[in-house]
């Protein structure tokens, strides 16, 4: 049951990206510690907001549901 609570939490976006962004992400997620591109992307979207003043309540990685 505590997997469906995450899950109300989750929003999926569904963006398209151009196959050279793609793949520098699929190379970014295979030199790095990230397990995969959605992960990468969450992580690079906190840096932004917080960049950019945003404050923001979050799920914390390892709480996500990972579905790639």
């Amino acid at each position: 049951m505590g997997n469906v609570s995450r899950t109300k939490q989750l929003v999926y976006w569904n963006i398209p990206v151009p196959k050279p962004l793609d793949k520098a992400v699929e190379d970014a997620v295979n030199c790095d510690s990230h397990v995969s591109k959605s992960d990468l992307i969450r992580e690079a979207v906190r840096e932004k907001l917080q960049k950019m003043g945003v404050k923001l309540t979050v799920v914390q990685p390892s709480e996500e549901t990972k579905h790639d």
